[in-house]
């Protein structure tokens, strides 16, 4: 039997050379995805002994690049004549961590990001190539129009702005067809979008999300006591919070507090409004990743034993640390689980790979790949899992299969197959639509989700099949 998950954001290799500052870092990460581009991994920025100050800077140039990429391609090939897809990584990395902070960081002097880029193309790329960083990215400065606060309504002569409002473009406009012009506004392939017109009357506000920085929020449902002095704001769900602190507060709050865990409304009301008669006395958690809805489980069902189980060794390795002091929680490897699980569960989570389409604003690097071949593999793989899922489950015992995608083949149309191939009583299915624009309070902040609860035929009704 195994266990699945999607793949665990992988550290950069180390460098040959100490990371140097703040865009040194940036520009090395993009590079490394450059290599990639479409098909981009989760990896994280290598910011080496950086203070927190540059270290921040280096994951905002990074988080902007890869969020607007497809938009920052635009600006710059319409501005250089030049494909991106023909540059080689390296330029193609510091032209686009350049051209983010340029035109989506406010705050960063435009003469220190053409002086420090002209200098790191000339050091990691050659010399000659300062000249073209420098040309090209005075022209992009050039680009950069007035900040209007009213919001982007498909204008070609701005682009939409995380942070509400637009920024007007000297020089350039976008197309006057309605997807592609939508597409690189947003930063997002066609072939998405035309999925998505599929499921909307518009898309654009799904395209919105997307471009948001998401705020992080706790779950408090399950917390015993909540510190008043927390920074902690209030959200729109009763039963989470928005953390307004540093990083380093954020973790402290966390490891004091056992029962608070980082977790957005979409992902826990999967499990949070599942309804069973009685209580399960027996969990399997068959995609457990970092462990956020096992520890979900064991806050509901604190008499069960639950079995969380994992792929991949690092999160497998992070899930044995998480819950070795909890005898309620065994971690079991992939290949661990093996015939002693058949027909054990009362209850069976499957949290499956998926496209992320729910939650591109929190997966950047997810946003562009090529989302068709990408849904094809992911629809077998599911199914994979599915079918071995439902051979965990006692007779009546309930499956919950949840995604953090919109598309229909993964959801919809995945809980319609288990019922009609695998002989599974659909009970319900759930699909919590994401909530937030640019502009908009982070208390209102909502990623999207799907889930379907499925049960295992009773005994007897197995009997008569």
């Amino acid at each position: 039997m195994r266990g699945y998950s999607s793949p665990m954001p992988r550290p950069e290799k180390k460098s040959p050379t100490p990371v140097q500052n703040a865009r040194d870092a940036a520009y090395r990460h993009l590079s490394a995805h450059a290599e990639r581009y479409p098909d981009l991994l989760p990896q994280e920025i290598n910011s080496g002994d950086l203070d927190a100050r540059d270290a921040s800077l280096a994951h905002a140039i990074a988080d902007a690049s890869i969020r607007r990429w497809r938009t920052l391609e635009f600006i710059l090939e319409s501005v250089s004549g030049h494909q991106s897809h023909e540059l080689e990584p390296r330029m193609r990395g510091v032209l686009l961590g350049g051209a983010a902070q340029l035109l989506l960081l406010d705050r960063v002097p435009p003469h220190a990001i053409l002086d420090e880029s002209v200098s790191w193309a000339k050091r990691h790329i050659r010399h000659g190539a300062g000249g073209m960083v420098n040309a090209v990215l005075r022209k992009v400065a050039q680009v950069r129009g007035e900040h209007l606060p009213q919001p982007w309504e498909h204008h070609t002569d701005s682009i939409p702005l995380s942070e509400g409002g637009s920024l007007a473009l000297n020089g350039i406009e976008l197309p006057e067809h309605g997807r592609r012009r939508l597409g690189i506004a947003c930063s997002l392939p066609d072939a998405l979008l035309r999925r998505w017109e599929t499921l909307y009357e518009d898309p654009t506000s799904a395209a919105m999300h997307t471009i948001l920085k998401p705020p992080t929020i706790v779950c408090t449902k399950y917390a015993s006591t909540i510190d008043e002095d927390a920074p902690l704001a209030p959200h729109d769900s009763p039963d989470h919070r928005v953390f307004e602190g540093h990083r380093q507060e954020l973790l402290t709050l966390l490891r004091a507090n056992e029962d608070l865990w980082v977790q957005d409304p979409a992902s826990s009301s999967t499990l949070s409004n599942l309804k069973l008669d009685t209580a399960p006395e027996r969990v399997i958690d068959l995609c457990a990743g970092h462990g956020t809805k096992t520890r979900q489980l064991r806050a509901m069902y604190p008499h069960a034993e639950i079995i969380a189980c994992e792929i991949d060794k690092n999160r497998l390795q992070s899930l044995n640390i998480q819950f070795r002091d909890d005898p309620q929680v065994r971690v079991v490897p992939a290949k661990g689980l093996d015939e002693r699980a058949i027909a054990w569960a009362s209850l069976v989570l499957t949290d499956v790979p998926c496209s992320n389409t729910g939650v591109l604003s929190r997966r950047v690097e997810a946003r562009s790949r090529p989302i068709d071949a990408q849904i094809k593999r992911l629809v077998a793989t599911q199914r994979e899992i599915l079918k071995q899922a439902s051979t965990l489950l006692e007779p009546g015992g309930t499956l919950v299969y949840a995604t953090c995608s919109i598309e229909v083949e993964e959801n919809e149309a995945q809980a319609q197959w288990a019922s009609e191939e695998l002989g599974l009583d659909l009970i319900d299915l759930q699909r919590v639509d994401a909530i937030g624009q640019p502009g908009d309070e982070p208390k209102s902040y909502r990623d999207a989700s799907f889930a379907a609860y499925m049960r295992a035929p009773s005994a007897k009704a197995a009997e008569q099949i």
